[in-house]
């Protein structure tokens, strides 16, 4: 891997400009890896090209940190927060550096806290074997290694087999979908990091969400989802005309206030807790970059 900017400050910083100025114009939009020829994403601006081998002969990235970039913006409701976010990631980036190890070290953050959500589990557990095992892969080649292509896919069908066991929308079942993400080389795969980044912020949200589910006794999305099918139905047989619109939400409110409090309670709460996980994940990938610019300082 080439040296990230290809060892040019003025590079990163005709970057940076560009970056800014492209987001400042409104041409930009919340999709990952697009250019049309006027609007698009950042990287896609930055490019301007939808071609990630350009990326990393341009400017010496790799090409997961373009997915990554993108990916950012593309996970938070807010273009505001999310242009910022990925100036700041950006300018994060240190000089000068072979990334490919950030790419691991990166992965390996977003495990450790994995398993600190999966610590409910007994250690033996299937589950906490294969988080355990992917976190080896990417300690060997932090350590100079490259594992093969098999080994990767033996620990990650066991990932995938273990997460396909679980109750479905269970923190199993969801933290199962971090470790599958992450059982993949950054050596070799563009969309490594970008997804285990995106499956912990959702993992996370929703096992916090769930938490406070029962702990509030909110309505839960298929209980909702069940009532206000069970509306439409009911006003369907009343009207002569099948195809008039029903105002679902709107009876929701009228006919059953407490459930219509409730879900707006759940919405709220799946809100907070987005942007709550979405920063919690963007501090993660700010302090691995940061602490790239002093090799001795500790990002686990």
């Amino acid at each position: 891997m080439a040296q990230s900017f290809h060892d040019s400050a003025n590079l990163k910083q005709a970057m940076v400009q560009k970056a800014r100025s492209f987001q400042e114009s409104g041409a930009w939009v919340s999709r990952p890896l697009h250019w049309d020829g006027e609007t698009g994403s950042l990287v896609g601006a930055l490019l301007e090209s939808e071609d990630l081998d350009q990326w990393s002969s341009q400017f010496g990235l790799p090409k997961w940190l373009a997915l990554l970039l993108d990916m950012v913006a593309a996970t938070i409701s807010t273009p505001k927060e999310g242009m910022a976010a990925q100036l700041a990631l950006l300018e994060a980036v240190p000089v000068g550096v072979d990334l490919d190890r950030q790419g691991n070290l990166l992965i390996l953050r977003f495990l450790r806290e994995t398993e600190k959500d999966l610590a409910f589990l007994n250690a033996d557990h299937p589950l906490r074997v294969s988080l355990r095992d992917a976190m080896e892969l990417h300690d060997m080649e932090l350590a100079g290694a490259a594992p093969k292509p098999a080994l990767w896919r033996k620990v990650r069908s066991a990932a995938i087999a273990e997460t396909d066991r679980a109750v479905k929308e269970s923190p199993e079942a969801q933290f199962g979908g971090v470790i599958e993400a992450a059982t993949w080389s950054p050596r070799t795969s563009r969309s490594v990091v970008s997804d285990t980044f995106r499956s912990w912020v959702n993992a996370r949200r929703d096992a916090a969400v769930q938490r406070q589910v029962g702990e509030r006794g909110l309505l839960t999305v298929k209980e909702t989802k069940s009532l206000l099918e069970k509306i439409h139905e009911e006003e369907k047989k009343k009207r002569k005309d099948k195809k008039e619109f029903i105002h679902v939400f709107g009876i929701l409110e009228e006919k059953y206030p407490k459930e219509h409090a409730s879900m707006m309670d759940f919405l709220r709460t799946q809100h907070k807790e987005s942007l709550q996980q979405w920063e919690n994940a963007l501090g993660i990938l700010l302090g691995v970059f940061e602490a790239a610019h002093c090799p001795d300082r500790c990002t686990c």
